[in-house]
Order: C-alpha cells, then structure tokens, then sequence
C-alpha cells in the first residue's frame, strides 16, 4: 500500500455508506480584496482606475465580512474560493485577506483557494495617493503557495509540479481538485501587461488525469474548481470577450467527462451562471459564481448528498457600513451600470452618431446586467428593442448591427439548467 493510500485508511474505514452523507459547501468567487492601507489619500488617481472599472474596490472588505457572516450562518463544511482574492495581488492586500479568512477557519470551516488572474506577479499592485499611483509588492506562485498554506496547499494529497493546482481530501467520500490555469508567468512589468486569459498546462492536464484515475480506482467523487471558465457561457463569448474561458476548454471537458468530474466552479466573469457541455458518457456543468464587489454580489450554498448536487444563490444586500441612501442592491446595480456603459461605448465604433452610441451601450448593458443576475430570458419585448436598436445601427454600419443582434440574443438566452438554484443529478459512485 503506498504511504498517501495509509494517510486515507482511517477515512476509508469510518463510514459503511458513505456517500449516503451530506455535504455542504460554500463557494466565493472574484472578491478582489483591495487592502484600505493602499488608498492613502483618494484622489484623481483612484477616481480615474475606479472610472474605467466595474468593482467595487472600496467595499471590498466589507462585501466580504458580510458574505463572511451570511456563510458562517449557514455552517457549511468548506468553501471554495475560486480566484481574484485580491485586486491586482498586492501583497498587503492577499495579508488583509488571510485574516478575514481566519474567521472562518476559528470556526473549523475549511477554505480552499486557488489563484486569478489578478494574484500574481502583477504589475498592476499599486498604492494610490492623490494624483500619483505607485507600484508596491506583489507575490509570486512561491509566495502564494505559502502564505495560502493554511487554505489548500499545506495538507493537499497532491500537488501539480508545473501549476498552483493540487488535490484536497475533503472526507471519506469527497476529493476536491483544486486548478490553476493562469498566466501570470507572462505577465511583463516593463511593458505594465498582465494576462487575464488562461490554459491548462500540458502537465496540469496529465495531474488531472493522474488524479482523476485515482479518484476512480477508489471510488471517490471528484469536485473541481478553478477561475478561469471551462465552457462558454454564451455563443459568442469567445469572440466578443475572448480570455473568459480557458484556451483548451474542449481537451479539457473530455477529461472531466472521461473521469467523473462533472461539477466545476468558476468565475471571472462576473457573471451568475450554469452550463452544461453533454459528453457520452455523462454531463460537465460549468458552474460559474457572480463576484461579490459586482451586482448583484452573490454567492452559493451547496449541498452533495448521494448523487445529488443541490444549488442555492444568496445575495449581499447590505452591510453595517453602508451609508447610501437607496437601497444597497439598488446602488450596486447603478454602480456596474455606469462602468459598463463607459466600457461599451469606448467599444463602440465612431462612425455611430453618438444618439445611436449612447442607445446601443444602454441596451447591451440592461441585457449584461440581466444575463449577470442570472436565470436570464429573451422576451417578446426583449426582441422588439433589439430589432429597433439595431435597425437604427444598421444605417451607419451594416457589420455593427449584426454583431448587436447576435450579441444581445446571445445574451439573453440562457442555456440550460438554471443558474441561482438547480439540482444536478451525478453519476454514481461504487
């Protein structure tokens, strides 16, 4: 017997049905801390980044302990986290984040991370000081490793050599692949470039593969989360948002499909979402969670028991600092309404009168924020407003017009199953 196989023996001998138990479970995605030591004094430096974003950075710790609390509330056995713990990886700010997660671990709730695109080797780490902006330190995969010991890393069963990935014993039942398809090592301080795009290292694919056939030989259902998508979200996401999903997402799903990994979480989008890729054997479900500094600021419970996997939503809806005056879900919706309709008309081409600009960005930000809440539906309504948009496109660019139709469409038309509470029936496990 091999000395990993000893370590799992008492797991193996506890229980006589052991996939008869519940499990429940957590998931966070994107909440891209930004530790309050780095704004030393808000100026047009911070309103400028924060203009041309759709986070909300200055809440992020406190859209946290409320996400904090509402999961403590709910006793789960882990939580996944699936990536952009930080905003652009400074290192006081991956700091500021272990502590909040210290919360939960003083409760015996096991966090398990993994890395964004945003955690590492970043450029982008900044304090912001009035009109100035400066580079402060960030971390790279060693470091990361090390100071997320306590969260993943320090009792993996195996780790991959070429990636931050590993695999987690959760219980006598429950193994966790926990996956890194980053690119943080072409990241390039000199030309200030960080890659938000992804891929599966040829090594982390032979680590899943390794793994997955272990998993199966002693029958162990495997869970795997990661940031970066492993399907597309909608038909035209790789086209008009390219880097959401990871490049090799196909080769990738045959693996899950080939090795009972049919429940993966995600995130990077931002967006509240379920897909499902049907493989022969069985079905992958890309399972991506919203971010909590993005309306509508979700995230999920979760529950395995038996072959069933059960999904519920839960929303931030307000927080013990929040001084506004309408409502906090009201404010947050404005707030990722104004960044998206500044990011899509800069998008926009300038042969559109800007009437025309100003109409189209406010349509597909309406339709972003709807496919972002999730359970989204393509209405008669819907349908009309994009007919007329588009015909009023049309008159200056045949080609923008097309694109506006498919991409609304696209948008509004959500895939099965549902995506804020499902129910999946997984294969089942000897």
């Amino acid at each position: 017997m091999r000395f990993k196989d000893l370590l799992l023996l008492p797991l193996l001998l506890t229980s006589n049905n052991i996939h008869s138990q519940e499990t429940k479970f957590a998931v966070i995605s994107d909440t891209h801390i930004m530790a309050p030591s780095l704004l030393k004094n808000r100026g047009d430096a911070f309103d400028n980044y924060i203009n041309n974003d759709r986070k909300m950075l200055l809440e992020s710790p406190d859209l946290m302990q409320q996400a904090i609390d509402g999961i403590i509330e709910e006793n789960p056995q882990f939580i996944l986290i699936s990536g952009d713990l930080t905003k652009d990886g400074a290192y006081e700010s991956h700091k500021f984040f272990i502590n909040q997660l210290s919360q939960f671990t003083n409760q015996g709730i096991v966090v398990l991370v993994v890395p964004g695109n945003h955690d590492i080797n970043n450029p982008h780490a900044v304090e912001f000081d009035n009109e100035e902006k400066q580079r402060v330190r960030t971390v790279s995969k060693d470091d990361f490793s090390l100071l997320y010991a306590p969260f993943g890393y320090s009792k993996a069963i195996a780790r991959d050599s070429q990636s931050l990935s590993y695999v987690y014993q959760l219980n006598d039942s429950i193994r966790i692949l926990a996956l890194d398809g980053c690119k943080y090592e072409q990241n390039d301080f000199d030309k200030d470039i960080t890659r938000h795009d992804g891929v599966l290292k040829d090594a982390t694919l032979n680590f899943i593969r390794e793994q997955g056939i272990d998993a199966q030989s002693q029958g162990f259902r495997m869970i795997a989360f990661m940031h970066h998508g492993t399907i597309p979200h909608w038909k035209y996401q790789n086209k008009v948002m390219p880097g959401y999903v990871i490049d090799n997402w196909k080769q990738a799903n045959k693996l899950f499909a080939k090795y009972n990994i049919e429940a993966v979480f995600t995130g990077h989008t931002h967006a509240h979402d379920v897909i499902a890729e049907k493989h022969k054997r069985r079905t992958v479900y890309d399972i991506s969670t919203g971010s909590t500094v993005s309306y509508p600021n979700p995230y999920r419970i979760a529950t395995i028991k038996g072959n069933q996997l059960n999904i519920e939503t839960r929303f931030i809806q307000d927080f013990s600092t929040y001084q506004g005056q309408e409502p906090f879900s009201l404010h947050s919706k404005e707030f990722l309404e104004s960044g998206f309709q500044h990011i899509i008309l800069n998008m926009l081409p300038s042969k559109l009168p800007e009437d025309v600009k100003t109409e189209t960005a406010a349509k597909l930000t309406k339709y972003m924020i709807e496919n972002y809440e999730g359970d989204e539906k393509l209405t008669d309504e819907h349908q009309k407003e994009i007919k007329t948009c588009a015909k009023s496109i049309k008159k200056h660019s045949r080609l923008w017009s097309k694109v506006f139709k498919a991409v609304s469409n696209s948008l509004l038309t959500d895939s099965y199953p549902e995506d804020n509470s499902l129910t999946i029936e997984l294969s089942h496990i000897k």
